[in-house]
């Protein structure tokens, strides 16, 4: 989220449209930065919910919160920098 927003920030007050490439590769790194993260906190956040004893729907509300909500959240909002950056009509504005 962070790397593809400061490119296509870049991309856009500079006003020119970056290639597929350009605009995609940092999505697929924030991708993978926050799937490590997501990782490194799997084993933490099972342990959390080991020791608080949760019922299930809790567990499973926690969970949810924890790994998949930032996960998509972050996917989101890098798609919706990679499009603004390629948008034609941003551009000739």
């Amino acid at each position: 989220m962070i790397i593809s927003r400061i490119l296509a920030k870049r991309h856009i007050a500079a006003g020119r449209r970056p290639s597929r490439r350009a605009a995609w590769v940092p999505v697929l790194v924030d991708c993978l930065l926050v799937g490590l993260l997501a990782i490194a906190l799997w084993q933490p956040a099972l342990t959390f919910v080991y020791v608080m004893d949760f019922s299930l729907p809790v567990t499973i509300l926690f969970l949810f919160i924890v790994i998949y909500l930032p996960v998509q959240l972050v996917i989101i909002v890098s798609t919706i920098w990679a499009v603004r950056a390629r948008w034609v009509g941003l551009n000739d504005s």
